[in-house]
């Protein structure tokens, strides 16, 4: 009696060591997805705006006001914040991009991929193309979803426009 008592206490503390790492980290994304969201209805804010539809990855947010169909880009890296917004009604068209080269390694051909971008392209025959830049191997040292989200929003604008 006295072994499983010893037995299962043991077994209870290191299931608590096993899952505590796991609950915590869970905690921190979902306190650093509330912040950026916060920011991102922040910036929408100043323009009249709601975000209806987000998606989080990591260092960057991607919002949406359905309503007025505004898509809105928050990026936090380093000590530095990115803020872009794009009106669909200026937009023409919307495409994933991905920017990277070929590298030769012991004779085969590799492709890199060195950033993924969301670009707008507006109507305007002199505008600039809106780019939310997603993913910079320079910052970031390897994809995690990027080049999905960017196919995907391009979809859900290019629907729109």
């Amino acid at each position: 009696m006295n072994l499983d008592l010893g037995t299962t206490l043991i077994g209870a503390i290191s299931a608590v060591i096993c899952v505590t790492p796991f609950v915590l980290v869970t905690r921190s994304v979902k306190k650093r997805e509330k912040e950026m969201l916060r920011s991102l209805n922040d910036f929408a804010d100043r323009d009249n705006c709601k975000i209806h539809e987000h998606e989080y990855m990591g260092d960057f947010i991607i919002g949406m006001d359905t309503n007025k169909n505004v898509v809105f880009f928050y990026k936090e890296e380093k000590n530095e914040v990115e803020k872009l917004s794009v009106d669909l009604k200026d937009v023409k068209s919307c495409k994933a991009s991905k920017i990277g080269k070929s590298v030769r390694n012991n004779g085969k051909v590799e492709q890199t991929i060195e950033r993924i971008e969301l670009v707008f392209i507006t109507k305007a025959p002199t505008g600039r193309d809106v780019v939310f830049e997603l993913f910079n191997s320079q910052n970031n040292l390897q994809l995690n979803g990027e080049l999905q989200t960017a196919e995907k929003w391009a979809k859900m604008v290019n629907d729109i426009v």
